[in-house]
Formats: structure tokens, sequence, C-alpha cells
């Protein structure tokens, strides 16, 4: 009788609870039942697997209470402090271990506020975007390109005074992809800025619970933005400390450094890598039979392409990654190593795909190396890429 009696008292319950018999899922209340299938699916994870007592999780704090074989959650909604502090002390660490910030911001934002979406995006070019924090249903996305134009968040960009925070309905921008499936959908976003520079990407979310505070949500994004923005200045103050600048001219037809500025940059690399064991990975990449396409199409055609190339190598990379221009078909890409090494190679791949869409000709050659691979020597490192490279031709 008391098996039946309980659970009736606690159905219609405002707090979602759990019972757990021997790491099974007996029981549920009717307010647990409603919470999103991701969020769900994450309580229970914890529930199962996790040793924490505590749970903080979009708005609600969720409580395990244990006795002999029974498991029994509760969850209740937490005020702005807590979840302030929730996030301060989850998403700052989380950006002091390296890594992309745009995607650390958005691991952190996205199961916090439970929101079906959860993008952080950084502007690459006047045009484009570059979703590099995609977290979706509880798994983060492979990040990828948008174009600005139709982006629900393209008023954070452009416009005189553009709002820096946005609430629109998903069918207002009947254009921006991400936002297709879901045209119902309720879809909030706030814009990044720095001290000295407006609109360098922006966080949003789409598609809430049914039990979702958007007030909360729109104070919870803001809060991250500054938080992310911050952290953003103070890692580029970081970087430039010490930093011995170039004042070579930039190439006039991609727009990128050569290789006087290159040599400085390895220089400070090597440097890094001896004082605090900080790895590099170099890359130079060869436009493969740039000749024959100058020959077939013009050389009108082949300095859109080493252009088109140069734009694309820029947006593969990430922030802390510097692209250079070696010579007229050769580029070479400086890349810190925080976790392991970029696929360089597979993001080649992709571009290379793209353009032989429209010149089948296209191709590359690609050497890479490791600065702890040649015990931190510069001059080392530059033989063994040239060694590699040579290989990579003869062996077509």
């Amino acid at each position: 009788m008391k098996t039946k009696i309980i659970p009736a008292l606690f159905d219609s319950a405002e707090a979602p609870m759990v019972l757990i018999k021997d790491q099974v899922h007996e029981w549920s209340n009717s307010r647990f039942r409603e919470l999103p299938e991701s969020l769900r699916r994450a309580v229970l994870r914890w529930a199962f697997k996790d040793e924490q007592e505590w749970l903080e999780l979009d708005g609600y704090r969720f409580q395990r209470l244990n006795k002999d074989k029974h498991t029994s959650i509760m969850g209740y909604l937490v005020d702005r402090n807590s979840l302030q502090r929730t996030l301060l002390l989850k998403l700052l660490p989380e950006l002091h271990q390296g890594g992309d910030p745009f995607q650390t911001t958005a691991r952190v934002i996205g199961p916090l506020l439970g929101w079906k979406h959860c993008l952080v995006a950084k502007r690459s070019r006047k045009r484009s975007l570059e979703a590099l924090g995609y977290w979706k249903d509880g798994a983060m996305q492979p990040p990828t390109s948008l174009t600005l134009v139709g982006n629900a968040a393209q008023a954070f960009y452009e416009g005189e005074e553009p709002a820096h925070q946005q609430k629109s309905v998903a069918r207002e921008f009947p254009l921006d992809e991400l936002l297709s499936e879901s045209p119902s959908a309720l879809w909030l976003g706030q814009r990044i800025d720095l001290p000295e520079q407006m609109g360098v990407g922006h966080i949003c979310v789409w598609c809430p619970p049914d039990h979702a505070d958007v007030n909360l949500a729109e104070w919870i994004l803001s809060l991250a933005a500054d938080t992310l923005s911050a952290w953003l200045v103070c890692h580029s103050v970081s970087e430039k400390k010490d930093y011995e600048a170039s004042n070579e001219p930039l190439d006039q037809l991609t727009g990128l450094p050569g290789t006087k500025t290159f040599d400085l940059a390895l220089k400070h690399a090597v440097q890094a890598h001896h004082e605090s064991g900080k790895d590099f990975l170099v890359a130079l990449v060869d436009i493969d039979a740039l000749t024959h396409i100058n020959d077939k199409y013009g050389h009108i055609a082949g300095d859109q392409l080493i252009h088109q190339f140069a734009d694309e190598l820029l947006n593969m990379c990430r922030r802390r990654d510097q692209v250079f221009r070696y010579a007229g078909d050769e580029f070479l890409l400086l890349m810190p190593i925080t976790q392991s090494p970029p696929p360089v190679e597979k993001r080649l791949d992709r571009i290379s795909k793209q353009i032989q869409q429209k010149t089948p000709e296209f191709g590359f050659n690609l050497a890479t190396a490791l600065l702890s691979e040649v015990k931190g020597s510069g001059e080392e490192l530059m033989l063994t890429i040239d060694q590699r490279l040579k290989a990579a031709k003869e062996s077509k």
C-alpha cells in the first residue's frame, strides 16, 4: 500500500522527483517527465554514475538521497546567485584548460540552460560566422561555417547602433539554416563585445524547455558573454606581452603576413617551448598544379584561387593559430597545441573538395612537424618540413 500511496502523493508535486532501485529507474513524477529529454538523460546519468551529491542544471539543483538499495532524486529551482556561482566556477576553469574558448563556453552553457540548441559563434569575415561551439540536445556538434546574411544574429553585426541582446521567433529568419527545422521556436541571442571591438561573436539559444524562465536565460547569456569577453581580453594581453612586433607589410593578394613575420612568430614559439614546454605544430601547404591552372584558366583566375584558399585557411584555424604566405603557392600555419594536434589534413581535404567543384584540377601537398619532435629547434623543424614536403610530392 505504501509503495502506491507515496508515488501518488508526489506525482503532482512541483519539484521533479525520481526513484531508483538497484540502478534501475523505477518511478518518476509528472514534473520530471515534463522535463526535456536531454535534461532527463543528464539527471539519470548523474544519478547512476556520478558520486557528487549535488547536480546544478538548467536552473535546477538536484539532490541525491540514498537508503540501502533505494536512491531518491529531488530537484528544485535555484536563485540567480547560485546559478551565477555555478556558471563562473565551471566556465572559468574550463577556459583556463585551453582549447577554443567559444567551444568551451557552449559546452558549459548548453547543459546549464537546458535549451535544445546553444550556439557560440565567432565572426570570421565580413559576411560569415564560424559556429565553433554548437551544443545540440546534449551533445557538441562539429564546427561549421555560417553565412551572416539572413542569420538570426545579423543585426548584432550590422547597423549603427545594433542591440546587444535580442529575442525573436525562429520563423523570422527563413534563411538561417540552423533554425529551419524549428520555425516556431523562441530564439535568444547575446552579442559578445570587447572594450575596443564590438561584435566579435555571439551566444544564442533556441527551442526552450516547457518550464524555461526566459528572463533567467537572458541574464545567464549576458553573464556568459561578459565572462568570455573578459577572458579574451586578458588572454590577448598575456599573449602580446614581450612580443616583438613585425613591420613587414602584408601580402597584397591575400592580406596575410609573410616570411619575415613567420620567422619572428616561430622564434617566439621556440622561446615558449623552451620556457614552458608548450608545443606547436607547423604545417607547410603547397597548392598542387598551380601553373597548369594558370595556363588553363588564366592568371586572374589563379590569383582568385590563391585568395580563396588563403581565406579558407583562415576560416579553418582557431583563434590563436596563425597563417602566413610563404611563397607564390605555399602557405605556412603555426598552431599551438592544447590537448592534441589539430586535424589539419582532414580540414584541408574538406576545403579541397569545395574548391574542386569549380576547379577540378586543384590539389595540395602537405607537410607537418611538431616543435617537440626536433627538441625545440626552429631550424631543424623547417628542414624536416621541407624534406617531408619533397617526399609528399615525389610519392604522387
